[in-house]
């Protein structure tokens, strides 16, 4: 090995760095804490300069844009060229390396298709539902009503839609009836991880058997934490080793990260009572042998919530903990934006990275969400991320709407048109639609000849009035611009988002049955082990989050629809018997 380009491994510990060097099949067994994103990373990095001379890929397929995004940027700061490294979810590399350039033998979307997002998914389930007279009761699914599933998939079908259902669908079906398109693919491939393969489903599986079964060349690095599962009841699985031989053909060896070098071992002993796949994890961090705070409040008002977490944090501050080594947690955003708001009144003088309630809704598939973050955002800064955006507009463009450009654009065509398009400061709608019309005009499309991206477009300028009228945003180029700015401070997010994160101080409220678990699982009397153990998975996973630190509040004064009193989270409740808390 050239120990001199790989001078990064030195910053694994023994296993982390046989594991990163390894050819082996592996399936990655990490707790939290563990180094699992490092190890993935420097892996990946190991991989680009161990072969140099190949153009085989190195895929890393994460549950989360943001989790991919990590992933560069780390590979970035190590100057790591990232010609023959790919970092997305699976249905980005679904669409990238299977759908878009083997549509033409599918066809449903051989003609071009666009995909919908949520604004649009509901739209047409609120339509259906009048035109079939069905009455859906608060949260209740509307795709549980098969009549409701068959007339969604017609309008798809009619419209050249797909959604993400349909992304995996259609893949796995050009793989399967296609043995060139599994050749092709396998034979420019030479690796592929798959981070948080907990979470991963049975026909992402199958996907990625099928590609695996071609070449077994091909090096997978599935890698999670079973414990960290909190996907289940959509589909997330985590398939044992003989269920990973049989779908990959291949044989997986099991390799575990045991230290953690993230909490304290008081924090660990917490969250292992949580924990439905029983293992022993010790401290290697700094804090190890620190006390820290653990608390449970379950007797606070919901009204007192803010005020409570209010001093907690001020007094964190005046201990010297820095503001993004806060986070403040809650099961569902409708508590958390509240919450949000509150604090920024309470602490005028602390930084929030916060949920803000913008014009814009986050839909990276989008392409018109991909010019509002080019024109919104800072020009000329992170130069490598608004290039990849450029592009990704072009691939859209010409691969999903089968648009034709002129071969003078490229990436700096794209921005240097976006850049220019006039700015008009009291209304950010109109700057977008300026945006788009000297896009559209420099890149000779015409609108009105092109039905999907026009519908596409319609669907984005109808979704973003929308939540302008009904959160009562303001519509200037400040409120456009809130949308893509970088935020710092005390971290505000869901428990599902803080996953993969940790702080020093973790406060999360809402610990109360119905909230966590919900009450689809609290219903369903039958299946009372399932209950427990998703419950003990997310309150694993929210209590692991801690480096020292941890309030945890079940506040009273919350209630159902009917007005019945939501009461503490019952599985946290049992665990005082065998703890200490303070």
């Amino acid at each position: 090995m050239n120990e001199e380009k790989l001078w990064f491994l030195a910053d694994l510990n023994p296993k982390q760095r046989a594991v990163c060097t390894s050819d082996k099949n592996t399936i990655l067994i990490a707790c939290p804490g563990s180094g699992k994103t490092r190890t993935l990373t420097y892996r990946l990095a190991f991989l680009s300069i161990m072969y140099t001379e190949s153009n085989n890929l190195n895929i890393a397929i994460t549950y989360t844009n943001r989790a991919s995004e990590e992933i560069r940027n780390r590979l970035l700061s190590f100057n790591i060229d990232l010609t023959k490294i790919w970092a997305g979810t699976i249905h980005q590399f679904c669409l990238e390396f299977i759908i878009r350039p083997y549509s033409m033998y599918s066809k449903r979307i051989s003609r071009g298709y666009r995909i919908i997002d949520e604004f649009v998914q509901k739209r047409y389930v609120r339509e259906i539902c009048e035109q079939l007279q069905i009455r859906l009761g608060y949260n209740e699914n509307p795709f549980a009503y098969p009549e409701i599933v068959k007339e969604y998939k017609r309008r798809l079908k009619e419209n050249k839609e797909i959604d993400f259902d349909i992304i995996l669908d259609l893949s796995f079906e050009l793989l399967n009836n296609n043995a060139f398109i599994r050749h092709n693919l396998s034979n420019i491939l030479r690796s592929i991880h798959v981070d948080e393969y907990q979470d991963t489903n049975d026909l992402q599986y199958k996907i990625l058997g099928l590609i695996a079964r071609e070449n077994n060349r091909i090096r997978y690095f599935f890698i999670g934490d079973v414990n960290q599962a909190i996907y289940g009841g959509i589909g997330g699985i985590a398939k044992s080793k003989t269920e990973l031989d049989e779908i990959c053909g291949a044989n997986f060896e099991v390799e575990q990260l045991d230290g953690c070098y993230r909490s304290s071992q008081r924090v660990i002993d917490f969250y292992s009572k949580f924990q439905v796949a029983s293992s022993v994890i010790s401290s290697e961090s700094n804090l190890k042998d620190e006390l820290g705070i653990i608390t449970h409040n379950k007797i606070i008002d919901k009204d007192d919530i803010p005020e409570k977490i209010a001093t907690i944090v001020k007094e964190q501050l005046a201990l010297g903990v820095p503001e993004n080594e806060i986070c403040i947690i809650a099961p569902q955003w409708t508590l958390l934006y509240p919450i949000s708001k509150s604090l920024r009144e309470l602490l005028p003088n602390v930084g929030f990275d916060a949920p803000d309630v913008t014009p814009i809704k986050y839909d990276p598939m989008n392409v018109f969400y991909l010019i509002c973050k080019l024109k919104f955002s800072v020009a000329g800064k992170n130069t490598s991320m608004r290039k990849r955006t450029a592009n990704e507009i072009i691939t859209i463009l010409t691969e999903d709407y089968k648009i034709h450009l002129p071969n003078y654009v490229d990436c700096y065509f794209i921005l240097k048109c976006i850049n220019s398009a006039e700015v008009c400061d009291e209304d950010g709608i109109e700057t977008l639609k300026n945006t788009v019309d000297i896009l559209c005009s420099s890149c000779a499309i015409d609108l009105n000849q092109e039905d999907y991206l026009k519908k596409t477009y319609t669907d984005f300028i109808d979704k973003v009035n929308q939540r302008i009228a009904n959160y009562s945003l303001s519509a200037d180029m400040n409120a456009f611009k809130r949308c893509f700015q970088e935020k710092s401070g005390v971290v505000i997010n869901s428990y599902h988002g803080v996953k993969g994160e940790e702080y020093t101080t973790v406060i999360a409220f809402g610990l109360l049955n119905g909230l966590i678990p919900n009450w689809d699982l609290i219903y369903n009397k039958n299946n009372k082990e399932k209950r427990i153990t998703e419950t003990q998975k997310l309150l694993y996973v929210v209590c692991s989050r801690s480096k020292k630190n941890l309030y945890l509040f079940s506040e009273q004064g919350r209630t159902t629809r009917k007005g019945d009193v939501l009461t503490p989270t019952d599985e946290l409740i049992s665990s005082y018997s065998m703890f200490d808390l303070d």
